[in-house]
């Protein structure tokens, strides 16, 4: 994995919860949809969630597209 998109083991449980929520990378889910994925998982909270999406997005695992969370495609 490239350097600058490594993400902590936090963000990482996170994107899988995304990937597996949205059906594989190179998908989207709306935003709301995304935070409630995350927030439903007992290993997280409200501002968690909200820190993981930063990061991830920081990172270049997911983008926006206006209110719609886009999971960026990897080549795994």
């Amino acid at each position: 994995m490239d350097e600058g998109r490594r993400i902590s083991p936090f963000a990482e449980d996170t994107l899988a919860l995304l990937i597996e929520a949205a059906g594989g990378s190179g998908e989207k889910l709306a935003k709301e949809e995304a935070l409630e994925v995350i927030r439903t998982d007992e290993r997280f909270g409200q501002a968690d969630a909200q820190a993981a999406l930063t990061e991830l997005e920081s990172r270049g695992h997911i983008y926006y597209v206006g209110e719609t969370v886009r999971i960026t495609p990897t080549d795994e």
